[in-house]
């Protein structure tokens, strides 16, 4: 920060290199355990084109989620969840660039504290219910039907 036009210079390009770092996304297919731990619901912070605000609300999102799959006691995770929003709403007044940074360390560590079977709603799929009881095709049950006029009304 040395004169008015050599300050400017130094902070875009600590800018352009925090961005630069924060572009370089973890390779979720890569890793061991990817399509179980991390799916496609839960790539919310690694998508790419998304603004500032929206990866960091997809990063406390998804830190919530990770930590559900930790703690299945309600207290315990909203213990937890109160940690991690004092975390975030601690973070709220940074620049732009140490954002991106806190972003990026975020991530790496959302990823290194993934659970190796998160917790799957019951009725979504991968749950234990999820088409458990799925309504025969309509074309079978009209077939073991007796006829329309031999119904009871």
């Amino acid at each position: 920060p040395g004169g008015a036009g050599g300050g400017g210079d130094t902070t875009a390009s600590e800018y352009e290199r925090a961005t630069e770092k924060a572009r370089i996304f973890l390779p979720v297919s890569t890793h061991m355990g990817a399509t179980a731990s991390m799916p496609a619901a839960r790539a919310g912070p690694w998508a790419e084109g998304l603004t500032h605000r929206s990866r960091v609300l997809a990063l406390y999102r998804s830190s919530l989620r990770t930590v559900r799959d930790c703690y299945i006691d309600r207290d315990l995770w909203i213990e937890e969840a109160q940690n991690i929003r004092a975390e975030f709403r601690a973070s709220k007044g940074a620049t732009l660039t140490e954002g991106e940074v806190m972003v990026r360390r975020g991530m790496e560590r959302l990823f290194e504290y993934r659970h190796p079977d998160p917790y799957v709603p019951i009725y979504m799929p991968g749950g234990s219910k999820y088409q458990r009881n799925v309504p025969p095709p309509p074309h079978r049950v009209c077939s073991i039907l007796p006829p329309e006029e031999d119904r009871i009304r």
